[in-house]
């Protein structure tokens, strides 16, 4: 009798830890193929009718450089590196380079015929390390793709943009500028990840930033 009931409990104690590591797998693949990781921060102020200011910080997230802009909207370009879905599962995360920042407007006769302002964000590469590892694209390589990514979105002075890095491309979120003050003028604090650590692999291939802080006109 005592066997009859120890054998349920253990064959309902297998099932249950099976069930358990299915769901920690599941749980374990959403979560890496759907992570994302904040790569720029974006501000603006307003100088002139569709003219801004445009404060931008990215890399480690310790610096932030300014840069004109015309038009209505910012847009931002990355090429970007897409890892096979087993690959982001071994932990590889996809790469980008954040290569260009520039303003587009809403009406096409303006994006036509107004005066436009883009500016480079990517120092020169001596290697592509990116544009090297999307050479080998056999049946065994972990590259999918690599290609252009870009988000765009409006210049408004009371948001502050963020931009993702997720594993198909890139994201732009809006967050409330909480940090406006009034007094002195308008002031905005952006919240940097300064020092962040980074796996090896990452800081290897992770795009070198050269930030010197001035006013790109």
């Amino acid at each position: 009798m005592k066997r009859l009931i120890l054998f349920p409990l253990g064959g309902m104690t297998l099932l249950l830890v099976a069930l358990a590591l299915l769901l920690a797998s599941n749980l374990y693949t959403y979560y890496r193929l759907t992570s994302e990781a904040p790569i720029a921060e974006l501000s603006f102020r307003q100088l002139a009718p569709q003219q801004y200011l445009a404060t931008i910080a990215y890399g480690d997230f310790c610096d932030d450089e300014q840069y004109t802009l015309h038009g209505d909207q910012w847009r931002l370009d990355a090429q970007f590196l897409k890892w096979r879905p087993w690959a982001n599962l071994l932990g590889l995360d996809a790469l980008y380079r954040i290569e260009r920042l520039g303003g587009r407007y809403l009406a096409l006769g303006q994006e036509n015929a107004g005066p436009h302002r883009a500016h480079s964000l990517s120092p020169a590469q001596r290697v592509d390390l990116p544009a090297v590892l999307a050479r080998y694209d056999g049946a065994l390589s972990p590259v999918d793709t690599l290609y252009g990514s870009s988000v765009y979105d409006s210049m408004d002075e009371n948001v502050l943009y963020r931009v993702y890095r997720g594993q198909s491309g890139l994201l732009v979120r809006r967050v409330p500028e909480p940090a406006i003050q009034a007094a002195g003028g308008l002031t905005i604090d952006i919240n940097r990840a300064c020092e962040r650590e980074f796996g090896l692999l990452q800081r290897i291939l992770r795009p070198i930033r050269l930030t010197n802080n001035k006013i790109k006109q």
